[in-house]
């Protein structure tokens, strides 16, 4: 059995193995290259939203039926609208002055660029509720002409008529508008649990907020990719898609931490020197496998 001052020389040795000049390089050009991420990533937080769509087939799978119904929609109509249903009811029976007025408002939402087309006003069998049909350009932003649509006419007409806007466009406006924010507050969530778990496990007052900034780091790097993957359009991204994005990767790179930490712990009770652990840590973490450490 080698003795204690064998098992020393040999670690010393393997210590050594690597030039001090590489060990302080390699942590410098990595830090650096993170932090490089983190100033071009980082402010692409702010553009993601440009190029996510709220479209109801980008929900569903490709091979979905709905998918594919709406992939050929256009063959059976000449307009590539969107269209926004808008209902107005009212307790009483809607009277012939009350539907030709409610006619003229919704004619004048022509004058909004996108809405291209407007139906007359639809009445209903029992005469309590009237449905009108406006096509939004398909092309547009569908989110911001149904908040322009709802704006021009309100809730509430003049002649006391409740004005509801639904339909594929209402219904792609309210999506847009549950996930608004959405990526923000479970980015702030997910932060905080994190940090409380790392704090529980590390016991450190620095570890924890080390693998929180290469997180970041990772994430500033995802985003950036997406955004451009996206922006070139060899992926479709959701507001769903945005809004999970940060949760995986801040939990991927989390799981990766404490793994890289368990390993090098380990690695630490077999062999003396910190670069010989790191690697063998490294390889741990990555290939999940624990290569035997040579004693």
């Amino acid at each position: 059995m080698p003795s204690t001052d064998t098992r020393s020389s040999h670690a010393k040795k393997r210590s050594g193995s690597k030039p001090g000049a590489v060990r302080w390089i390699i942590p410098i050009v990595l830090v650096l290259a993170w932090l490089g991420v983190m100033g071009v990533g980082g402010p692409t937080f702010g553009k993601i939203s440009d190029v996510v769509t709220n479209s109801q087939a980008d929900f569903l799978p490709v091979d979905a039926q709905a998918t594919e119904v709406q992939d050929r929609i256009g063959d059976f109509s000449d307009s590539e609208g969107i269209p926004a249903i808008i209902v107005a009811e009212s307790e009483d029976e809607i009277s012939r002055a009350q539907i030709r007025d409610l006619g003229e408002t919704t004619q004048g939402l022509t004058d909004i660029e996108q809405v291209t087309q407007v139906s007359p006003p639809i009445p209903s069998e029992d005469g309590q509720a009237v449905e009108i049909i406006a096509l939004v350009d398909a092309e547009s932003d569908t989110a911001t002409v149904v908040e322009e649509i709802r704006s021009e006419l309100g809730t509430d007409s003049e002649d006391g008529l409740n004005i509801a806007v639904s339909g594929p466009a209402g219904l792609v406006a309210d999506l847009s508008g549950a996930f608004a924010g959405i990526d923000g507050l479970l980015l702030i969530v997910a932060l905080v649990a994190v940090l409380v778990i790392l704090v529980l496990v590390y016991r450190s007052p620095i570890l924890p907020f080390l693998v929180l900034i290469t997180s970041m780091a990772a994430l500033c790097g995802a985003i950036l990719t997406v955004y451009w993957l996206a922006k070139e359009e060899i992926i479709t991204l959701s507001g769903q898609t945005q809004g999970i994005l940060s949760i995986i990767v801040i939990g991927a790179a989390t799981d990766y931490g404490l793994l890289y930490t368990a390993r090098f712990r380990e690695a630490l009770h077999q062999t003396e020197s910190r670069w010989h652990a790191t690697r063998v840590a490294w390889k741990g973490t990555f290939l999940r496998s624990w290569p035997p450490v040579p004693r």
